[in-house]
């Protein structure tokens, strides 16, 4: 049978569905949140509308990769990454918080990126969390996320999603250089969209643009210490983007994995951002970076 997912993009995947699909995605999203999967037997039982309905439902939604089945003690289903997507994009849609989505601009091991239009007619970003798509256990073991009562990826995914989102915030109202965090839902997040590029992509320009981008840099991280209390721990060439305005500016994105500085690692952590920072900028454009006088300034905040 022909796999109706094929050739549907994100966009094509939510508009395929009508209400009833929906609840019935809900209704597997909450269920194996609160045991670990959906069993087949308990739709049928909380089911409010006729048995064929629920399993044509079901039908689309594995047709279109929005669920899949499994087969242990018992038979049921489980949420896929783009089924709790479509989700989102239902939160985001219902609520008039963006008007339009776009295509894919950005994947990795840990999100997804797509281009979204505000309902006020603004370009934004939404960041689909993907920590938990290598492995659950993999993650938890690899970054300090308090990951107690979480029964899958689900909760560790969403958990993620919202601290990202509160950390950009008190960034960005202190006033570091961080994308505008406008809503989360989920595993996801929508935030103004920079115009610009990543600084590996950045070709040498005057040596002034680049001074003043690690400037921008070492503000940002110089108020997350000293404001925010934390580090970002994991600051290199992929999350700093330099912006496309008549002056570029430095922005630092991808916060998730941030400690506070109370954390046992937090000077070793800051010391490497700085060493991976120094280390780049030497290499790719032949600058000096002071490392001391750097770490100096970010915990002293002068």
């Amino acid at each position: 049978m022909c796999d109706q997912s094929l050739g549907f993009g994100l966009k094509e995947k939510y508009q395929s569905l009508d209400d009833v699909d929906v609840t019935v995605l809900k209704t597997i999203e909450l269920e194996e949140k609160r045991i670990g999967i959906a069993p087949l037997e308990y739709l049928e039982t909380k089911r409010k509308i006729s048995y064929s309905s629920l399993m044509n439902s079901i039908k689309k939604l594995l047709d279109l990769k929005l669920i899949r089945s499994e087969n242990t003690s018992f038979y049921g289903y489980k949420v896929t990454y783009a089924g709790l997507d479509v989700l989102a994009l239902d939160f985001y849609f219902k609520r008039n918080i963006i008007s339009d989505i776009g295509d894919r601009i950005n994947t990795g091991k840990e999100s997804d990126i797509y281009i979204s239009i505000l309902s006020t007619g603004e370009k934004s970003i939404i960041k689909f969390h993907r920590e938990g798509r290598v492995s659950f256990r993999a993650i938890k073991r690899k970054r300090s996320y308090n990951t107690k009562n979480m029964r899958s990826w689900l909760h560790l995914a969403e958990r993620i999603a919202k601290k990202e989102y509160v950390i950009l915030g008190d960034i960005w109202k202190n006033g570091g250089l961080v994308p505008t965090p406008i809503a989360y839902n989920r595993h996801s997040i929508i935030m103004s969209k920079i115009d610009g590029v990543e600084l590996y992509k950045l070709k040498m320009t005057d040596i002034r643009t680049i001074f003043n981008v690690i400037n921008d840099v070492v503000k940002t991280l110089t108020i997350a210490y000293k404001q925010v209390k934390i580090i970002h721990g994991d600051v290199n060439q992929y999350n700093i983007l330099v912006s496309n305005e008549q002056i570029p500016k430095g922005y630092i994105i991808d916060w998730p994995q941030y400690v506070p500085v109370e954390h046992r690692d937090a000077e070793r952590l800051l010391r490497r951002d700085i060493e991976y920072l120094a280390s780049y900028l030497h290499k790719k454009f032949g600058l000096d970076l002071d490392r001391e006088e750097v770490l100096k300034k970010i915990k002293g905040g002068s």
